[in-house]
């Protein structure tokens, strides 16, 4: 079993460099199931039905999210689709809480596969998001489902999180702990008891932004000490991040994890 996930996809230069970069990545890797972060798709900030149609047009499956998720209004549609997965540790005092689903289970090659989506606590956003430590130990023990393999998307800010959480589920799951939301790709990647691993696998988007943000706008906050500024997505050459993880088909157990970071005009992998 395959699988490609592809990291968070933000603005128009991300949605290029997964139009123009996944058609190789599926000749090359023949995924069995792409999945991609999509909070950042629709000018940076959540997704847009068109948008999302494109995305699936290009060949990605099923997409993950993030803090970023509600901000634009055709998200509550979207989300009620079968192949969106909202965080999942939403508080119950949060008013879109009840949108869409944070976990399912899917079914691919008679293997049964749950796709989960979790927020850290280190985002500044806590009044939205409970603790996904107690979210997901909570899920496992509960899980009657008893899925083949488990990939799970950990959007969230701060590395030391992202790592405690795989630590703390290293020997209670056979799958995956993907990080997302920092944008940069983390040179860790793993695979230690039945669990494949790393910190954050990168960004789709504009390579001279800044976390695929206008570098000019993210500069003069630190140069010019603003406090505020625009998140508009940099119009610069794409570079496109994604993560192939292979599970033995007999054991259903993870055997390879591998970085795919390509640029727009050139490319290399790790």
């Amino acid at each position: 079993m395959n699988f490609v996930f592809i990291g968070d996809i933000f603005g128009k230069k991300g949605r290029e460099a997964v139009k123009k970069e996944l058609p190789l990545i599926i000749k090359e890797f023949a995924p069995d199931i792409i999945i991609a972060n999509a909070e950042n798709v629709t000018h940076g900030r959540s997704l847009c039905l068109k948008h999302y149609q494109e995305l699936m047009k290009s060949g990605v499956n099923y997409f993950t999210f993030g803090n970023h998720t509600w901000q634009n209004p055709e998200i509550k549609e979207i989300l009620k689709k079968e192949n969106t997965i909202r965080p999942l540790n939403l508080s119950a005092n949060f008013e879109y809480h009840n949108i869409g689903e944070g976990t399912r289970i899917i079914n691919i090659n008679g293997k049964k596969i749950r796709i989960t989506n979790l927020l850290g606590e280190s985002i500044e956003m806590q009044s939205i998001q409970t603790s996904p430590f107690l979210c997901l130990d909570e899920l496992i023990k509960k899980d009657e489902e008893k899925p083949d393999i488990h990939f799970i998307d950990f959007h969230c800010e701060t590395t030391s999180e992202k790592n405690a959480l795989f630590i703390a589920f290293i020997d209670k799951i056979n799958g995956a702990i993907i990080g997302t939301h920092t944008h940069v790709p983390t040179n860790d990647s793993k695979i230690m008891f039945n669990l494949a691993y790393q910190t954050d696998v990168g960004m789709c988007g504009g390579s001279l932004g800044v976390i695929g943000a206008d570098s000019k706008e993210i500069i003069d906050t630190f140069m010019k000490k603003k406090e505020h500024f625009k998140l508009t997505p940099s119009l610069t050459k794409y570079q496109f991040n994604a993560v192939f993880i292979h599970f033995d088909d007999k054991t259903n157990q993870p055997t390879q994890i591998k970085s795919i970071v390509k640029y727009e005009n050139f490319s290399t992998q790790n």
